[in-house]
Order: structure tokens, then sequence, then C-alpha cells
């Protein structure tokens, strides 16, 4: 019975282990190796928190790309929502732990026994992979695990979602100092200081508001810095209109200067009939990939260092509540945004010492009673603290992408080995395709990767899909 190996079991995934039992023809073995979170939620929908909202509205969450509207039909399945009418429901941002229990759900239904037609059965090892060894040529690997039997398979796929954080400096001094949180899901909120303490929060991201808004919904009243070298927070959704494309889709290859201009100009008109400029962002969202992957690799080092920032507070938005919460932690001066880049960390007497220099060159430390690490996943690969990653980089298995943000696929989603060749049984998906594909965080994405690698496992011929515009906007 042929057998797949899945390394990780968040989203990614938990629906390309789906997939494969809902392609599947004949007998099919998978083995998903999930460790941190129970499997199918991974670090997003891993929370238990109610305040914790999907950042998409119910009608952009399906997890399938041939049935759009089935996280809608899931819902309406919940006395929950009940008294919300159709229209209402698809623009809602849900919980993110009901999205969680959504795809528990889905793996329960499609990986469990009870169905007599699936061919598929699945074996969840709650364990961490470690390396893998290829078993020769067109002959699949062994996967490697920290504390289990190894696992034979024919085909592997790297599934394993974003890295850690980057240790900041001096933040391995504070591994075990209570007043320092270097992982913002680790139940700091369990054990508050006072409301008349300050708590620090290095980051301004989605992460940085979840923290946010938690002290608020928990009625804690103390001081809070969340400390960024933008200083920018993430934006509101909203209500927009019909708008054409900015980019005409006709194949012409365009530069970032280009596509720079025509996405200012089309901001430009936005602006002058009174509407979001965002608006202009979105409109590209089913086209972002083919266009970051024409760019040269000059150009999307550009992109990075003078607009991206721009870019992700603009794309990733948050939904209406959340973002009301963090204006009147702002308007009410319980909340400080500063501008500056964090130096170094340090215990201090009282408190943890953060030490920061403004983008004018302004040296100045603030003191902390909590200090909270929500400055993301760390983003360079070459250099990865995970030993899976660094052994298969010695191994030749596998190669960082061309920007150094993740592993080089191919289209099929095939991992490239260290001298730019498609393995025969390695596959990824997931957040560790940022570099190659820049937009491959969001469910609309991973999704159609979870699909189509499913199907190129299979060596089934793929099945296209006929795609729309994703708009997070409502119209």
């Amino acid at each position: 019975m042929p057998t797949t190996a899945i390394i990780g079991g968040g989203f990614s995934g938990a629906l390309a282990a789906v997939n494969l039992a809902r392609f599947a023809k004949t007998p099919q073995r998978v083995v998903v190796i999930n460790s941190g979170r129970p499997f199918g939620r991974g670090t997003a929908y891993g929370t238990t928190r109610n305040e914790h909202l999907l950042n998409v509205a119910a009608r952009n969450m399906s997890a399938f790309p041939d049935h759009p509207a089935h996280f809608f039909e899931w819902l309406r399945s919940r006395c929950d929502f009940d008294s919300l009418d159709d229209a209402t429901l698809r623009e809602t941002f849900i919980p993110r732990r009901i999205y969680g229990d959504y795809i528990r759900g889905l793996a329960a239904h499609y990986l469990g026994d009870a169905d007599p037609r699936s061919n598929v059965t699945c074996e969840v090892i709650d364990d961490s992979a470690i390396d893998i060894e290829p078993r020769g040529a067109e002959q699949g690997g062994v996967v490697i695990l920290e504390n289990g039997e190894p696992v034979e398979a024919d085909s592997v796929l790297l599934a394993t979602g974003n890295q850690p954080p980057a240790g900041l400096p001096g933040a391995n001094k504070l591994a075990n100092d209570r007043r320092y949180c270097g992982n913002p899901w680790m139940g700091w909120h369990e054990n508050l200081p006072g409301d008349d303490k300050h708590i620090v929060i290095l980051g301004t991201g989605l992460t940085a508001v979840d923290v946010i808004v938690t002290l608020r919904r928990k009625g804690w009243c103390g001081k809070v810095t969340a400390i960024s070298r933008n200083g920018m927070l993430p934006q509101r959704h909203f209500r927009g209109i019909e708008w054409p494309h900015a980019v005409p889709d006709d194949g012409q290859a365009r530069s970032l200067k280009e596509l720079v201009r025509l996405i200012q100009q089309d901001c430009q008109r936005l602006r002058g009939v009174s509407q979001n400029p965002a608006i202009a962002v979105d409109k590209l969202r089913g086209r972002t990939q083919q266009l970051w992957k024409a760019l040269t690799i000059e150009e999307r080092r550009l992109f990075l260092k003078k607009y991206a920032a721009d870019w992700n507070v603009i794309r990733h938005r948050i939904a209406g509540p959340i973002h009301d919460a963090i204006t009147d932690a702002l308007d009410c001066g319980q909340l400080t945004v500063r501008p500056a880049m964090i130096q170094s960390l340090a215990a201090g007497e009282h408190g943890i010492e953060v030490h920061m220099v403004s983008g004018e060159g302004q040296e100045k430390t603030i003191e902390g009673d909590l200090v909270i690490n929500c400055t993301g996943p760390k983003s360079r690969f070459s250099d990865s603290d995970l030993p899976l990653y660094r052994n298969l980089f010695e191994r030749g298995l596998a190669q960082p992408d061309e920007m150094d943000m993740g592993i080089a696929v191919n289209d099929e989603f095939e991992v490239l080995d260290s001298t730019g060749q498609a393995s025969s049984f390695l596959h990824a998906i997931g957040p560790i395709l940022k570099g190659t594909l820049w937009e491959s965080i969001a469910v609309p994405e991973l999704r159609q990767q979870a699909y189509h690698v499913a199907q190129s496992i299979l060596n089934q011929e793929p099945m296209e899909i006929p795609t729309k515009d994703t708009l997070e906007y409502c119209i």
C-alpha cells in the first residue's frame, strides 16, 4: 500500500491528508507527523479565546476550492448562527477556535473509518520529524522522528508552517524569566501583572493585535506599549465597490517600477471617488503569485525593503470589532505605538529592559513588567533553527529558495534539491513557499495548494477549477 508521510498537522497538512482521502481511487496509507497543537488546528486555529477572530469573512474560508460555499454551509449546521440571515453570515468574521472545529471535523469525517468507501487509512503521530533519509532512486524516503520509530514513505510532504520567532539579542538569557514571553501562544495571560504595571509588546502585526484584544477582554487596565520598526497597525476591513483591475491581464511581464506606478495611479483614482485604496491591492489577489514570480530577484528584494510593510498592513486587514478594540485602546491612552528598531533585551531590577533606536538614530530604553515577543516567524531559512531543514540542506535533498524565505519548489510543489533537480518523492506547501510565491499564508491560497499537491502525489491529472477574484472587502 503506497504511504504518504505528511510532516505538519496544521491547516495545510490536514487539508492535504483530507484531499488524499477525497481523491484516492486505490488503497493509500497516510501518516501525519504532528506536534505542539492538536491535529488540524495548528497555531492559528489552536486558540481557545473567543475574541480571536478570523481575518477573512466566512464566505472566503471554505477548505475546498472546488466547493467555495462549504464553510458557510457548515456554519449553517450550528445553532450559534441561527439568528443571522445568509447575507450577514457570509460577511461575519468567525472566532478562530470555531474554524479549528471545522478543520478537525473535516479530518474526522474524511480520515476516519466510518465510511467503508474510503481508500485511505490515516495515522497521526505526535512527534517531531528531524530528518529524512532517501531510500534510493524513485524509492521514497524514511522520516526520522525525534522520539518514535522511523516512518517509511513513498511520498513525503513538508507542511510545517511558519518557523518559530527569531531570537532577539539578549532573549536567550531570559528563557527562565517569567517577565519575558518568547512565544505569544504560551498562556502568558494566565499570570498578568497588576493593573498599575506596564506590558511591552514587540511587534505591531496580527499577533500583537491578538494580545491587545485579549488584554482588553480580560479587563486588564494597565499601560501597553507596542514597538515595531514601522509602527503601523493592521487596517480595518471595509465595504467597497466593483472596480476594474489596475494591472491589465494581458500576459505581459511588468517591472516592479511599472507595477508600482500602475497601483499608485489606481489608488489615486480610488481616493478621487472616496473609496478605500486597499481595493487596488485586493483586486491583485488572484494574480499576486504570478506577478511576484515574474519579478527579478533584485526587484523582489527592493519590494521587501521599500514596499512590503505598507503592503502587509493593507493586505492583512482585521475584523471591525477587533479594529474598534485597538482604536479604543489608542484613544483612551492605554496603548502607545512606538516606531523603533529593537536593539536588545536585558533583565532589569524591576522589569525587562527593552533597548531600542528610532529611525532618526535616537536611542531609548523602556522597561516592561511583562514583555511579549510578537515579532512574527523567522524569515531566513539558510540558518534555520529546525533540525529537519538543517539536515535536508546538509543532505542536499532541499535548498532555500532564492529569497532565503523558504524552500525552493517547482510549479508542481516538488522540492528542488541542491542541484536544482525536482525530487521524486518530496513535496512542500504552505508558508514555507513564501519566497517563491509571496502570497502563501492565507486559506484561499493554501486550500489550492493542498488540493493540487494531493492529486500530484496520487499521480492524477490536476482537475482545473474555475476561479473568481478573491475579494476580501465587502461589496
